[in-house]
């Protein structure tokens, strides 16, 4: 999508509508009125109004209406400190609301209505929800294929995630009609504690089900890339057994089961393997919550094989164990 852009001469920007430069009301009007009254075959018009990246842009459709989106932080995350609560709520008082398809601020207004309150709005937008120079907004129109989802700027352009069909951009477009975050990059946990508080309801409830499932043959294993502690109840009297994988089971171990991490193995109460190729220990049930064992196994997890949090803790049972 090629913008024609028209700059504009230097006047003091406010939100207020009687403090907007009249360049710019001008412009913005003409952009407005332009994809009203152009009409191309098979096309869409577009108009984009902007201060760096915050725009707002509004694409003729073709059911006569004008819907237009005001940048968000879904695909411009440098907005979010722009977008304070207050901004927000001020969009949103403008009749603003937010599209989760792409993270845009939407709102729809008829081509009957004056191209010059459109504009008004649209300046309104970019000045109490963005804070933008008014005297120095850029404004470009333009016409697209006509097309239920048409491509966006990504991520990493200018003007991410507004609509542009230009070919110089078609390697980074996103194409589609929604737009999904990557998740953030994970880190790794830095203690025992932060493991706890991440995965320890999970493990907790896991040896709750151990627990009240007792007289059936069930188990619950947590699985690492390299090591594993896996449960599972005993009965008369109840108990919770446990298994910390030794390198007699897996050779791969015995590189990191320095005598360091037996040591601390031992001081979480395992036994040696002797009994059972594994390290093993009893729970006695009475004694010991669900809480308490599921923070001594993920102990052994951090302590001893030096898990991290990543990747995702993989549970496996009676069910999906292979």
């Amino acid at each position: 999508m090629m913008l024609l852009v028209a700059g504009f001469a230097t006047s003091p920007a406010a939100a207020q509508s009687d403090s907007v430069p009249v360049a710019t009301r001008t412009r913005v009007e003409a952009a407005v009125t332009n994809i009203i009254q152009l009409v191309r075959p098979n096309e869409d018009g577009v108009a984009t109004v902007w201060d760096g990246n915050k725009f707002v842009q509004c694409r003729h459709m073709v059911d006569e209406q004008l819907r237009c989106e005001a940048a968000g932080s879904v695909m411009q995350p440098t907005l979010a400190h722009v977008l304070t609560a207050e901004r927000v709520t001020a969009l949103a008082a403008a009749g603003w609301r937010l599209d989760p398809s792409f993270g845009n601020y939407v709102q729809t207004f008829p081509t009957t209505r004056p191209a010059s309150e459109i504009a008004n709005k649209l300046i309104a937008a970019l000045a109490e929800g963005y804070d933008a120079d008014l005297a120095k907004l850029e404004v470009g129109t333009s016409w697209i294929e006509r097309q239920a989802c048409p491509p966006r700027a990504g991520p990493s352009q200018n003007l991410a995630g507004s609509i542009n069909d230009s070919p110089k951009m078609a390697a980074v477009a996103v194409i589609g009609c929604a737009y999904i975050a990557p998740a953030a990059d994970a880190v790794p946990l830095e203690t025992l504690d932060a493991l706890v508080a991440r995965d320890g309801q999970r493990v907790a409830g896991e040896i709750g089900r151990l627990r009240v499932n007792a007289d059936r043959h069930i188990f619950v294993v947590f699985q690492l890339g390299i090591g594993y502690v896996q449960c599972a109840p005993q009965t008369e009297p109840l108990a919770i057994y446990c298994e910390a994988q030794s390198a007699a089971e897996w050779q791969a171990l015995t590189a990191l089961l320095t005598p360091e991490h037996v040591t601390r193995l031992h001081e979480l109460g395992f036994t040696d393997p002797g009994r059972v190729p594994n390290y093993w220990q009893v729970y006695e049930a009475d004694k010991n919550s669900n809480e308490t064992i599921a923070r001594n196994v993920l102990a052994v997890l951090f302590d001893v094989y030096g898990y991290r949090g990543l990747p995702a803790l993989e549970v496996l049972d009676e069910r999906t164990a292979k």
